[in-house]
């Protein structure tokens, strides 16, 4: 193999090797940033709809019930904290792409809030670790990407019980609404779900896989450049000296073109050599010479 072919293929490596490293850096770094900033823009959404609903149960259900003052009467409106969240984020959800909120479940009252296979591995998780305080991290969701954080919903209080306890004793007006099957058996202080925000990172994925294709593809053509840039100063400055020289030197051992001297302008390595080749020459020829006299 020739000394431009190895020094060109030594280049390529290297070269395409640092673009790799860059690039999956640079992949790397914007896929954090990507999760810090999902995680910050999930955190604010999900403390602001935890506050609502503390507010709901501090101040307002109190009022309602007072206000109501029967016990078979069960308004979901104005009286489930559970429904009114669930009415207001999916309202939320419908006017802001790439944000959704959910209170999954195992055994819910209402079948929307059935909680999928990775919900349900979550929940499972809560259950079998109750010092969990929080999960988070990505997960595909039909597909797509999500950064995700999910909170235990636990039956904290034995008031739970009265809707979600025994079904015969719940309010008749939400064994009407929703049936006495399914969300009931409830136990105190039992993990029975999570309360999951989903925060869209498929767009910045898409970016960083995009930026990642773009800086591979700026790398891959400087290297070109370079590599061209490299190839005509090597056959200028180097290869093609090196040939003539050797022609030269061939020419100098059987005694030929001894009085045609190289002229080479550079101080470099190469312009060294033309001078010991110069020198070569009329060593040669000064022994010639004398064998002749």
């Amino acid at each position: 193999m020739k000394i431009r072919t190895k020094l060109i293929l030594i280049m390529i490596i290297l070269g395409l090797a640092s673009s790799v490293a860059i690039g999956f850096v640079d992949y790397k770094s914007n896929q954090q940033a990507t999760l810090n900033e999902a995680r910050e823009k999930g955190k604010l959404l999900y403390n602001y709809i935890q506050a609502s609903r503390k507010f709901f149960v501090a101040q307002q259900r109190p009022l309602i019930v007072d206000l109501i003052n029967d016990k078979e009467r069960f308004y979901p409106e104005i009286m489930s904290s559970f429904a009114i969240q669930r009415m207001e984020t999916d309202i939320f959800n419908n006017n802001t792409e790439g944000y959704e909120y959910k209170l999954a479940t195992l055994n819910p009252i209402w079948s929307g809030n059935k909680a999928n296979p990775d919900e349900e591995k979550i929940i499972n998780s809560f259950k079998q670790n109750p010092d969990l305080e929080k999960k988070d991290g990505r997960i595909l969701k039909e597909g797509n990407a999500y950064y995700y954080i999910a909170k235990p919903v636990t039956v904290y209080s034995k008031k739970c019980l009265r809707c979600h306890g025994d079904p015969a004793l719940a309010p008749k007006d939400q064994q009407e609404i929703y049936g006495t099957t399914n969300g009931y058996h409830w136990k105190l202080d039992d993990t029975v779900g999570i309360s999951i925000i989903y925060v869209s990172i498929a767009k910045a994925v898409a970016n960083s896989k995009n930026n990642l294709l773009f800086l591979m593809a700026i790398g891959l053509g400087s290297l070109l450049v370079t590599i061209g840039c490299i190839w005509l100063f090597l056959d200028r400055s180097i290869i093609l000296p090196i040939i003539r020289f050797s022609a030269i030197a061939e020419d100098i051992g059987v005694g030929k073109n001894l009085d045609q001297p190289i002229t080479v302008k550079s101080k470099d390595e190469i312009g060294a050599l033309a001078n010991s080749i110069n020198r070569l020459q009329s060593s040669v020829k000064i022994l010639l010479n004398r064998s002749i006299k």
